[in-house]
């Protein structure tokens, strides 16, 4: 019994290594994600090739491709492959093109763009802190802009004001239902024990 367990084991293992066979494009992906981790970019770009030439998870695949892209400073190639990868009906990989999306475009300095990218997002993921803090992030850039580029001939502010006061009753209700939802537990008095030393 313990030889045919063993056995069996040995052919799983022989598929899932193996470059070809049933396993394709998983291990391809998996290889990818390897070598992304450790930095190796053009590995990884060439194992994620690899697995889009089986026509299978090719959202997935763009998504990661997009991600090695964006590492590499290529970010119109990244924006490409995660436009591919909108196509998905998984709101986790939709949240992720969304969020890095944000990123690439905040990095640029496109900050309105970025903020809607996070608002995106966080329609998909509600929960995530970090969407939730790089949307404030960008807010904060859209209105520092906005406040430079005024027209001179209407009066100071008037228009202005009116949208970053909007934002802030926006940001400073999702920090009230954050804190709801998140709270501090008091803490417990110590309390000393026949075991405390």
């Amino acid at each position: 019994m313990e030889r045919a367990v063993l056995t069996v084991a040995a052919v799983a293992a022989a598929l899932l290594i193996s470059s070809c066979g049933i396993a394709e494009p998983h291990v391809s992906v998996l290889r990818g994600n390897y070598a992304f981790g450790q930095g190796r970019y053009q590995t990884a770009t060439v194992n994620y090739l690899q697995a889009l030439e089986h026509e299978q998870l090719e959202q997935w695949i763009s998504f990661n491709l997009g991600n090695v892209y964006h590492a590499l400073g290529e970010n119109e190639s990244a924006l490409g492959m995660w436009q591919l990868a909108r196509q998905s009906d998984s709101d986790s990989l939709l949240f992720g093109v969304y969020y890095n999306t944000g990123l690439l475009l905040y990095e640029a300095g496109r900050y309105r763009e970025a903020y809607q990218q996070f608002i995106e997002a966080l329609r998909l993921n509600p929960t995530s802190i970090s969407a939730k803090v790089n949307l404030e992030l960008a807010l904060e850039r859209v209105q520092v802009s906005d406040a430079v580029t005024v027209p001179r001939r209407s009066e100071p502010g008037e228009q202005n004001a009116a949208a970053v006061d909007e934002s802030r009753r926006i940001l400073e209700y999702i920090r009230r239902r954050e804190e709801q939802r998140w709270f501090a537990v008091e803490e417990i008095p110590d309390q000393e024990s026949v075991r405390d030393w």
